[in-house]
């Protein structure tokens, strides 16, 4: 399955890189499935929302470790709930590592982003139907090291020793610090655009999935 150790940690043989796949997708659907019961819209827009992330991250590909996901992670997570936000952040993963480069490290950042829309959905991002716009700002910030370390994770391998993984660490800071700031300007600039969005997406849900309690329909 692996090949070599690449600049991310090992290249993936076909095999390897299709059990992958299979494996994040049905971990997505799995996620999907056990998550609250949705209408066909919800279901819709949040793949919209999976496909326009992909798209501004690949846009934004050449400026290093500014992603977009991370804001919109937390905030899927806080509208929408952990299972649906790790969901959400696996496709995403796949999907834009798919375009960009795809490999071991997939795996890793898929953990992270699920990491931080479990955050999101627990950090009381909304208040009485009001963005906490200074907490998301908070965790935004956060969210940089703690996905940087956790996708740092892909690249250890059996002869690593503890020191040489504090250099790898290390290594990565500047580009943590980049990803902070990068969050930061996305929570300022997109948060109220994404809550309000994801606002109407909820409210929209629970009409219909009361409407259909009353009326015995599935939704």
């Amino acid at each position: 399955m692996f090949q070599a150790l690449g600049v991310h940690g090992p290249e993936l043989s076909p095999l390897g890189s299709m059990l992958l796949d299979i494996a994040l997708v049905s971990a997505a659907f799995a996620f999907l499935l056990s998550a609250p019961r949705a209408n066909r819209m919800t279901a819709a827009m949040l793949l919209t929302m999976v496909v326009a992330t992909t798209a501004v991250r690949v846009v934004m590909q050449p400026l290093p470790n500014v992603q977009p996901v991370t804001v919109v992670a937390l905030l899927v997570g806080a509208h929408l709930g952990a299972k649906r936000g790790v969901a959400f952040a696996i496709l995403v993963t796949l999907l834009s590592n798919l375009l960009i480069s795809h490999g071991w490290w997939t795996l890793f950042q898929a953990i992270g982003w699920s990491v931080v829309a479990v955050m999101g959905a627990n950090a009381r991002l909304i208040e009485e139907g009001r963005l906490q716009m200074q907490r998301l700002c908070m965790f935004a910030v956060i969210s940089a090291p703690l996905f940087g370390l956790i996708s740092t994770l892909s690249l250890v391998s059996s002869e690593m020793s503890l020191g040489q993984f504090m250099v790898l660490l290390a290594q990565g800071l500047p580009f943590d610090a980049i990803h902070a700031l990068g969050n930061l300007a996305f929570a300022v600039w997109t948060g109220a655009l994404l809550h309000h969005f994801l606002s109407g997406l909820t409210a929209t849900e629970e009409e219909v999935l009361a409407v259909g309690d009353v009326h015995g329909l599935d939704a």
